[in-house]
């Protein structure tokens, strides 16, 4: 593993950097590339996230510039291959996370990642650990990757004469991050540095009011929709401890879901009383579910995913099922029950 400092001095070096967030993209990597972007252009450097589909609707707010550029793109010859100093993954640490854009990434002179995944860590056989790129920073640790990009962004201003933070934009860009990958600081992975982080960018004029009104008061009534329809499908198995669901692609295309809009469902599930895990399923084309986990206390549902070769955290985590929505269910359903009996 490297130090921030080593990632810093290389995006210094750069001209060209474009960041690759993970599939199924929520706040943490939303937040965490538009802050990493932000600075980058404000030392007039091109930098973009690649990311193929649209950024969630509540998210959108923050993903455009002063001038009305988007830090996102989903065209990977937006910096051509030869022109490519740096490819960064940020918040994922797999290649499955970000395809389909691996051989993008891989065509830069400088591969960095930045994760707070502990399923990002390679081991070798004689103990030493790394990630997918030349450098990288992985620290499960750190309650969300916006954490390690606000370090970061203290490394790069140490090493420039151009202000790159305080910002407001920086810090809400951070604030929003932080404040979805810790449930708005509900979750056990809260901790005091979220507090100290939080502290100081509040000196930064960030308006967390609007920033929260964003994320989670800006509800389109196809996200109440389909997390209805969700809960109708719900089961419970290992006497109430374990809740399972799903979402087919005909409902969500019948109601109209955008992406992201399904993130309300396992909060929801996770609420219910007695609800030690859940699994919420969606089918995303003909034999592709994506599986959504959460873990209320001990169950380590990153292992169930890993076993799939997904990843994540102890207690919340993701992987793709390559099967019908029908069989990923009964699949599903049995591993919950297993991990619940352990």
């Amino acid at each position: 593993m490297n130090t921030l400092r080593e990632i810093a001095e290389k995006l210094i070096q750069a001209k060209t950097i474009l960041l690759y967030p993970h599939v199924g993209i929520y706040g943490d990597a939303v937040g965490s590339c538009v802050a990493i972007a932000k600075a980058l252009r404000k030392l007039g450097k091109t930098a973009y996230a690649l990311y193929k589909d649209d950024v969630p609707h509540n998210l959108e707010f923050m993903i455009t510039d002063e001038q009305g550029e988007s830090y996102f793109t989903s065209d990977p010859d937006i910096i051509p291959d030869e022109d490519l100093d740096v490819s960064m993954a940020v918040d994922c640490g797999g290649w499955d996370r970000f395809r389909p854009y691996e051989d993008k990434f891989r065509a830069a002179e400088t591969t960095l990642c930045l994760d707070h995944h502990g399923t990002s860590i390679m081991t070798e056989e004689d103990g030493r650990t790394h990630g997918i790129a030349d450098f990288s920073v992985i620290d499960p640790e750190a309650a969300a990757t916006g954490i390690l990009v606000f370090d970061l962004l203290k490394e790069l201003q140490s090493m420039t004469d151009i202000k790159v933070i305080p910002d407001r934009e920086i810090g809400e860009a951070l604030f929003a991050a932080i404040t979805t990958d810790t449930g708005n600081f509900q979750y056990s992975n809260t901790n005091r540095k979220c507090y100290e982080v939080m502290a100081e960018i509040s000196d930064w004029d960030v308006d967390t009011n609007k920033v929260s009104v964003e994320i989670y008061e800006n509800v389109r009534m196809e996200e109440v929709r389909i997390k209805s329809l969700a809960m109708d499908h719900m089961t419970m198995v290992s006497g109430g401890k374990g809740a399972i669901s799903y979402v087919s692609k005909e409902d969500l295309e019948r109601i109209g879901v955008r992406e992201g809009e399904t993130d309300s469902v396992v909060v929801a599930m996770r609420a219910i009383k007695g609800v030690e895990v859940v699994a919420f399923l969606k089918e995303k084309d003909h034999n592709v579910v994506r599986v959504s986990f959460r873990s209320k206390s001990n169950a380590d549902v990153a292992a169930i995913a890993a076993s799939h070769k997904g990843g994540g955290h102890k207690k919340s985590a993701g992987c793709t099922l390559n099967m019908s929505i029908g069989e990923a269910v009964e699949l599903i359903s049995r591993e919950v029950e297993m991990a619940l009996e352990k």
